[in-house]
């Protein structure tokens, strides 16, 4: 009766759990233009999980802690390629904005509305410029206002470029201010930002690197010790005190990597 009331609740537990990551992962997918469903991708991070915890399981003779950490890292595996896809949309995203704003400028001195010149934009540039506006511009044909559209593509991108461009427009608009002219501004004031935060990275990158090598030296010495003297490092994975250290060594490096990207973190 126990094990079947424990199982009962990991299992209402897991269809919790389900339910929060499909809500999650729901707006996300849609905003990437992948096509796939949610309910595929939580498959696909059980089966990522399941291979993760069978390879630390293969390399370390199943130890139940390192087992546990490969099903943990695998199932967020997913997750992590689409933080990585929406970062690399974002950058595509800011390098075309810098584009799209002189040709909005352009098109409104030309004696077209903010719209027309946001049509413009889809006609003429690629993907996932063209597809924000697009979808900017059906809501706003179904009864959306532009500055409520252009909030929410914004809300959808998380652009910094973005957020000063829409808020430029938002201001215009109330104050009736020439937009053309305050556009161009705009993608003055973008490019130099661009041009600062360029020297900065540079100037980081050393930084960032060391941090990068300080985090793997160790458990790359690890297993070069491992292939050396198996006998030797054995007991750090089949004992619990040798599992107690390796989890120790884990949390101490995820936070002196978070410091050391918080050092080299530097707004623009």
């Amino acid at each position: 009766m126990a094990v079947a009331l424990i199982g009962q609740v990991g299992l209402q537990a897991v269809n919790v759990y389900r339910r929060r990551f499909i809500a999650q992962t729901e707006e996300r997918v849609e905003s990437l233009y992948l096509g796939v469903s949610p309910q595929r991708l939580w498959v696909l991070s059980l089966l990522a999980a399941a291979a993760g915890a069978l390879l630390l399981g293969v390399v370390s003779n199943f130890v139940l802690l390192l087992v546990a950490v490969g099903a943990v890292i695998g199932f967020m595996i997913p997750r992590f390629y689409l933080s990585n896809m929406e970062s690399q949309r974002r950058k595509k995203f800011d390098a075309q904005l810098l584009e799209a704003i002189p040709m909005l400028a352009g098109a409104m001195k030309a004696g077209m509305s903010l719209m027309q010149a946001m049509e413009q934009v889809t006609r003429e540039m690629g993907p996932p410029i063209r597809q924000e506006f697009a979808h900017a511009l059906q809501e706003n044909r179904v009864g959306k206002p532009v500055i409520q559209a252009l909030m929410d593509m914004r809300n959808r991108i998380h652009s910094e470029d973005l957020d000063i461009t829409v808020n430029a427009i938002s201001i215009a608009q109330e104050t009736g201010g020439v937009l053309s002219d305050l556009l161009v501004k705009m993608g003055e004031t973008i490019r130099t930002r661009n041009r600062v935060r360029s020297k900065i990275l540079t100037l980081s990158a050393q930084g960032r690197l060391q941090g990068i090598i300080m985090i793997f030296i160790p458990w790359f010495l690890a297993a070069v010790l491992a292939m050396l003297d198996p006998g030797m490092m054995r007991p750090m994975f089949t004992t619990t005190t040798g599992q107690i250290m390796l989890v120790i060594i884990g949390i101490l490096e995820l936070l002196g990597w978070l410091v050391i990207r918080r050092l080299v973190a530097i707004d623009v």
